[in-house]
C-alpha cells in the first residue's frame, strides 16, 4: 500500500485508490499516519478532527475508525488495531510518503551541515519529488493537523532553501533559480528565501536580476506587513551592491548561545555528571533527549543543569545553538511564563521575523521544531513548573539535547528521563564550603565545618549563605557559625530562603480575590474529582451554574485553576491542597453535603433519560433546597455527561461512604448500573459496588445490600465469571426476601437465569424466569415482564423447542412496543433473528438483527451493539456475502476491545 499525506490525502493499494470516506473520517486517518506505528490517543484525534471537540468524542471516533476498518477489510488489509486509549495504525517502511520526505531532508541537512552538498542536494531532490502541493489539501483540519501542516511546510521551505544553497555551492546556481521563483510566487513573506534566490543569481552573474529581487522583495513587505526588510536581507543586498560575495552555506546564522555562566564554585556532582552526560547519548535515531533534573528548592539543579551544558558544549557535541529560558514555575514575585513567550523569544533568536510568527500555541511550537530539524541544539528550560510548560518547547528530533529543572518529578512528559537530584553528601557539602569561605579555616576545623553542613542540612543554598557570612567575617572560627546557626532554627530558615515560594505565590493570588471568590476556591477543594464544571460548583458554593461560571472563569484568569476542555476546570495538584487546607471546618461539611447530593441526583437525571422504562426503586436521599440538578436532553447528552463525569462518580462514591453519608454511596452506585451496564465499565462497576455494600452494612440496610449484591452478580455474569456471579445472586436472593422486596427479587431471578443461560444450565434458567415474570406481572413492572419473557424465549430456543420460543417472544414484542421499551426490544429482535438463523431463514435473520443493531447505536448501547454486529455477520456468511459478513466482525472487534469484553476473542477466532 502507498498513504499520501504530502498533498491531498490519498491511499493506494495495487493501482486502486479506495475511497476513505468523508471529511472526518479521512482527518482521522491522517492523524493516525501522522503516528504511524504509535498509539494515536482519543485526545490527539480529537484535536485532528475538530476545532472544539466534543465533550465525550470517544463514540465518534470510534465509528470513524470502525468506517476506516471496513476500508482496510475491503481490500484485505488488517492495519488498524484498538489499544488502551486510543488506535494503532501500522505503516511499514517506504509506504508512506512524509516518512520517506523526511528521511530524505533530514539526510539533506546532515550532508548540508558537514559540507557534503553534492550528497546533500541528492537527498534534497528526492525529497522535493514527493511533494504534491499543500499538505493534506481539501480537508478542514483541526488544531493538531493545522500545526503539522505548517511544521511540514517550514521543513519543505528549509529544505528547498538548503537544496539551493548545495546548487550554488556545486556550481549549479542557475538550477535553483527556477523553484525558488515558483515557492515565492507562494511564500511572498518569506525572507529566507528571498535571500536565497538572491544569492543564486548572483552566483550566476545576474547582479541586476538579483537587486530586482531585493527591491520585488521589499515591495510585497511593505505593501502587505508594513516592515522594512530585515538584517540579513538587507546584507546581502549591500553586498551585491558592494560586488562582494558571502560564501552561500553561510546564508544562515550559525549560532546563537544563550546560556548562563558557569560558576568557579561548583563542586561535587560527580554521579549526576556522570548519569546526565550518558543521558546526553541519544539511544534512539529518531528520538530527542531530554533531562529532567527535579528536586527541592535550594538544592542545586539550576548549577548542575548550567555546568553539565558548559562542559557538553566545550566538547562540540552541541556548539551550534544553545537557547535558555527561565520559565519561572516558582517564583513567588511573578507567574509562570507562558509557553506562547518562551516560543516567541526562542523563533525570534532563531531568525524568524516578528510578523511571520504565527499566534496559535501548536504553530509556533511546530515551527519552532522546524528550525531546530536537524541542528545541534541544546535548549536548557529552567525551573519548569509542569509537563504542559515544557510540552511544546521540546525540539523534535535527535540531534537536540534539552535539560529541564523543576521542583517536582515530570513523570507524565513523554520520553523525558529523570534525574532527582538530592542534598549534598557532607563530604561534598565540606567542600562547597572551604571553595566559598577561600582560606584554610574549614580545612583546620574539620568537625565544625562537618557540623556546619549537617546543620544546614547539606542544602547547597545554605550551605553557600553559610560560606559567605563566615567569608565575611574573618574573625569567626568555622566553629562560632556553628554555634551560631545551632542556636536558632531562624537562622537556618534566613540561610535557606525559598522553601515557601510556592504557597507565598499562591497566597498572593489567593488574597487578591473577592471574597465570594475565595470561598469558591476554598471550597472547590473539597471536590474528590480531577475535574469539574460549574455545575457542581454551584451546589458547593450554594449558588447558581450561571454565578458559579463567572468565579471560575476568574479563578482560570488567576492561574488558580487550569481548564483543558471548554467548561471543565481543575486543579493543579499543589493548589487542590493549598485550596482545601484553606477550607474551614464550619462550611466542609454543609457544602460537601451538598455537593455529594447534587451528583446523586444528576446521575438520576441523566439515566431517567437514557433509561426512562427502569423503574426507580429505592427513594433517593432528599436534595438541598439551594441546589439546582441538571436535565439532559436525548441519550447522546445524557450518555455524555456520564462519560465526562465517570471517574468523578466513582470518586463521589467513595467520598460520600468516607464522609458520612453513606446512603448516597450506594443510592449513587445502583443509580449507575444502567450506565455501567450499557457501556461495559466493569472496573468502575465493581469497585463501586464493592463500596456501597460496606455503605448498606454501616446503615444496617438489608433491602440496599440485596440490591447492591444483585448487581454485582450482573456484573460478574457479564465478565463470565459465573460461580461468582450465581453465588452474588443467592446472597441477594435471601437479603430481598428477608425484605419482603418482590419487585427485587423478580429482576434478581431474572438476572440468575442468565447466568445459568450462559452456563448451559437451560432447565434451571427457565425455571428462574418463570417465577421471575410472575413477580413481574404481580408488581406490575412491564420492563422486566418483557425481558423475562424474552429470555424465556431465548432458553425455549436453547432447548429446541422453536414454536414455545416463538411465542413468548412475540408476548415480549408486544409488551415492548404498548412500552416503547426499545431497551428490551433490542434483545427480542437479536433473539427472534437466532431463531431464523436456527431454522435456515438467513434473510428473516437478517432482517431482525439489522432491527436490533438501529436500535442498539441509537441507545448508545455498545456491547449490544456489537453482538448484533457479530450475529449479522452469521447471516451474511450464511447468504455468501463474506466480504460484508468480515466487515461487520471486525467493527465488532473493535468495539469490544475497547470495552475489555471477553466475548471479542470469541469473534476474533470467527474472523480467521
Amino acid at each position: 500500500m502507498e498513504f499520501r499525506l504530502l498533498g491531498p490525502l490519498e491511499v493506494e493499494h495495487e493501482g486502486e485508490t479506495p475511497a476513505v470516506g468523508g471529511r472526518r473520517q479521512r482527518s482521522v486517518l491522517a492523524a493516525l499516519l501522522l503516528r504511524a506505528n504509535s498509539v494515536a490517543g482519543i485526545g490527539y484525534l480529537a484535536e485532528a478532527v475538530w476545532e472544539k471537540p466534543p465533550v465525550a468524542p470517544e463514540s465518534n471516533i470510534r465509528t470513524y475508525v470502525a468506517g476506516l476498518r471496513r476500508m482496510f477489510g475491503a481490500i484485505g488489509e488488517d492495519r488498524l488495531a484498538t489499544r488502551s486509549g486510543g488506535y494503532l495504525l501500522t505503516v511499514h517502511r517506504g509506504e508512506l510518503d512524509l516518512e520517506v520526505f523526511e528521511e530524505q531532508a533530514g539526510l539533506g541537512n546532515q550532508a548540508w551541515q558537514r559540507g557534503d552538498f553534492a550528497a546533500a542536494a541528492g537527498h534534497f531532490e528526492r525529497a522535493a519529488g514527493l511533494w504534491r502541493g499543500r499538505p493534506l489539501a481539501g480537508l478542514s483540519p483541526g488544531p493538531v493537523l493545522r500545526a503539522e501542516i505548517a511544521r511540514l511546510e517550514d521543513v519543505r521551505l528549509t529544505a528547498a532553501e538548503r537544496h539551493a544553497h548545495a546548487r550554488i555551492e556545486l556550481g549549479r546556481p542557475e538550477t535553483a533559480v527556477g523553484d525558488l521563483r515558483v515557492l515565492l510566487a507562494e511564500h511572498p513573506l518569506r525572507e529566507q528565501l528571498w535571500v536565497t534566490l538572491m544569492l543564486a543569481l548572483q552566483h550566476a552573474g545576474r547582479q541586476v536580476e538579483a537587486l530586482d529581487a531585493f527591491s520585488l522583495a521589499r515591495q510585497h513587505l511593505v505593501t502587505e506587513l508594513g516592515v522594512e526588510p530585515g538584517a540579513r536581507l538587507r546584507q546581502v543586498h549591500q553586498d551585491i551592491l558592494a560586488g562582494e560575495s558571502a560564501p552561500p552555506a553561510q546564508a544562515e546564522t550559525g549560532a546563537w548561545r544563550q546560556l548562563p555562566m558557569d560558576i568557579g564554585e561548583f563542586v561535587g556532582r560527580e554521579a549526576e555528571l556522570r548519569t546526565l552526560h550518558a543521558l546526553a547519548e541519544p539511544d534512539s535515531p529518531t528520538a530527542v533527549v531530554i533531562s529532567a533534573i527535579h528536586g527541592m528548592a535550594g538544592v542545586g539543579k539550576t548549577r548542575l543543569a548550567v555546568h553539565v551544558a558548559h562542559q557538553l558544549v566545550s566538547t562540540g557535541r552541541f556548539d551550534e545553538i544553545q537557547l535558555w529560558a527561565d520559565l519561572r514555575g516558582f517564583d513567588a514575585e511573578r507567574p509562570p511564563v507562558a509557553s506562547t513567550a518562551v516560543l516567541e523569544n526562542f523563533l525570534r533568536l532563531l531568525g524568524v521575523a516578528g510578523q511571520h510568527i504565527p499566534q496559535e500555541l501548536e504553530s509556533r511550537a511546530a515551527l519552532y521544531r522546524s528550525r531546530l530539524a536537524g541542528r545541534r541544539a541544546l535548549v536548557l528550560l529552567d525551573n519548569a513548573a509542569t509537563e504542559d510548560q515544557v510540552r511544546h518547547l521540546l525540539p523534535g528530533g535527535p540531534s537536540s539535547l534539552v535539560l529541564i529543572t523543576s521542583r517536582r518529578s515530570l513523570s507524565g512528559l513523554a520520553g523525558a528521563r529523570e534525574l532527582p537530584v538530592d542534598v549534598l553528601p557532607q563530604q561534598e557539602a565540606v567542600a562547597l564550603l572551604a571553595r566559598i569561605v577561600g582560606d584554610d579555616r574549614v580545612a583546620d576545623e574539620p568537625r565544625a565545618a562537618a557540623r556546619v553542613a549537617e546543620l544546614c542540612g547539606g542544602l547547597p543554598i545554605a550551605v553557600s549563605l553559610a560560606a559567605r557570612r563566615l567569608r565575611m567575617r574573618p574573625t569567626w572560627t568555622v566553629e562560632d557559625l556553628a554555634t551560631r546557626l545551632q542556636g536558632t532554627d531562624r537562622r537556618l530558615d534566613q540561610l535557606a530562603p525559598g522553601t515557601h515560594e510556592l504557597d507565598a505565590l499562591f497566597t498572593m493570588s489567593y488574597r487578591a480575590l473577592p471574597p465570594a471568590h475565595q470561598r469558591m476556591f476554598r471550597l472547590l477543594g473539597l471536590h474528590p474529582g480531577s475535574d469539574f464544571t460549574a455545575g457542581p460548583a454551584a451546589a458547593l458554593a450554594a449558588t447558581t451554574p450561571e454565578e458559579a461560571e463567572l468565579q471560575l472563569e476568574t479563578l482560570l484568569d488567576e492561574h488558580l485553576l487550569e481548564q483543558t476542555t471548554a467548561g471543565r476546570y481543575r486543579f493543579h495538584d499543589l493548589v487542590r491542597s493549598f485550596a482545601r487546607a484553606r477550607a474551614r471546618n464550619h462550611e466542609t461539611r454543609r457544602a460537601l453535603h451538598r455537593l455529594l447530593t447534587w451528583y446523586l441526583h444528576a446521575a438520576e437525571s441523566a439515566r431517567g433519560v437514557f433509561d426512562p422504562r427502569r423503574v426507580r426503586i429505592v427513594p433517593l436521599h432528599p436534595l438541598p433546597a439551594e441546589c439546582i440538578v441538571p436535565r439532559f436532553v436525548g441519550h447522546e447528552e445524557a450518555l455524555a455527561w456520564y462519560e465526562s463525569e465517570r471517574t468523578t462518580l466513582r470518586a463521589v462514591v467513595e467520598t460520600a461512604a468516607e464522609a458520612g453519608l453513606p446512603e448516597v454511596s450506594w443510592q449513587l452506585a445502583w443509580v449507575m448500573l444502567s450506565f455501567y451496564y450499557r457501556r461495559s465499565h466493569w472496573d468502575d462497576w465493581i469497585a463501586t459496588f464493592r463500596v456501597a455494600l460496606a455503605a448498606t452494612r454501616s446503615l444496617g440496610e438489608r433491602r440496599g445490600e440485596g440490591i447492591i449484591w444483585r448487581g454485582l452478580g450482573v456484573a460478574y455474569s457479564d465478565l463470565r465469571q459465573f460461580a461468582t456471579a450465581i453465588e452474588c445472586h443467592h446472597r441477594a436472593q435471601a437479603l430481598l426476601a428477608e425484605a419482603g422486596d418482590r419487585h427485587g427479587q423478580a429482576w434478581n431471578l431474572n438476572n440468575l437465569g442468565v447466568a445459568y443461560v450462559d452456563l448451559g444450565r437451560l432447565a434451571k434458567a427457565a425455571g428462574c424466569f418463570h417465577r421471575a415474570l410472575a413477580l413481574f406481572r404481580e408488581t406490575g413492572d412491564r420492563q422486566g415482564e418483557g425481558l423475562s419473557l424474552n429470555n424465556l424465549g431465548d432458553t425455549y430456543r436453547r432447548l429446541d423447542e422453536p414454536a414455545r420460543a416463538a411465542g413468548r417472544l412475540e408476548q415480549a414484542l408486544t409488551v415492548q412496543r404498548e412500552n416503547d421499551d426499545r431497551t428490551g426490544l433490542q434483545f427480542t429482535l437479536g433473539t427472534l433473528g437466532d431463531i431464523h438463523h436456527d431454522a435456515g431463514r438467513h434473510d428473516q435473520a437478517r432482517r431482525r438483527y439489522e432491527e436490533a443493531l438501529a436500535i442498539s447505536r441509537e441507545l448508545g448501547d455498545q456491547r449490544t451493539t456489537a453482538r448484533m454486529l457479530a450475529n449479522l455477520a452469521q447471516a451474511l456468511d450464511a447468504q455468501g456475502h463474506h466480504g460484508q459478513a468480515r466487515a461487520r466482525r471486525q467493527e465488532a472487534v473493535a468495539i469490544l476491545d475497547e470495552l475489555g469484553d471477553p466475548h471479542a476473542d470469541v469473534v476474533r477466532e470467527r474472523l480467521g
